[in-house]
């Protein structure tokens, strides 16, 4: 098999892996919610995501479909909110996890970050192109990765290095 071949053979399986992919936790009636493994992280979809109150701006998939792009790399210690836009043309995901090496080397079960083995502080779930979220957590100093765990992403490289001061 070619080495183009072998690549859009693995774009393709990324791109049925997302869309196959479902939203994890559940909506309240105004918007927000709080996902398993949260950790009294707030999340807010839809109407209830005030992206103007973010202290950080996340954009996914806009620069490159499996890219993450910050508005900083570094955040104070203590309540941070997130605010999250899908810029792709796919569905992707907004995730947080403290972790103090390489943010690739996450262990991975599957096509996912194993949530078993990672504490994972927020998960959107997955997020149509053009949704908007915003997550609240308070966060302690240290080395975090943001990544989206929709089928695959991960591992197509979609994470990036974030720190807390």
């Amino acid at each position: 098999m070619s080495r183009g071949l072998r690549w859009g053979v693995l774009a393709a399986v990324f791109v049925v892996a997302g869309l196959l992919s479902g939203c994890v936790g559940g909506d309240s009636e105004d918007g927000t919610s709080e996902p398993s493994g949260t950790g009294g992280a707030s999340v807010a979809t839809g109407e209830a995501a005030n992206l103007a109150d973010a202290d950080i701006s996340i954009t996914l998939g806009a620069t490159r479909e499996f890219g993450i792009e910050l508005s900083s790399p570094t955040a104070a210690a203590g309540e941070v909110t997130f605010g999250v836009t899908n810029g792709g043309k796919l569905p992707h995901g907004f995730a947080i996890a403290r972790h103090d090496g390489d943010p690739g080397s996450l262990p991975q079960d599957g096509l996912n970050v194993d949530a078993t083995q990672v504490d994972i502080l927020a998960d959107s779930g997955s997020m149509d192109p053009g949704a908007t979220a915003t997550i609240t957590l308070d966060l302690e100093p240290g080395s975090y990765v943001i990544f989206s765990n929709t089928g695959g992403h991960y591992s197509a490289g979609m994470f990036i290095g974030f720190t807390v001061e």
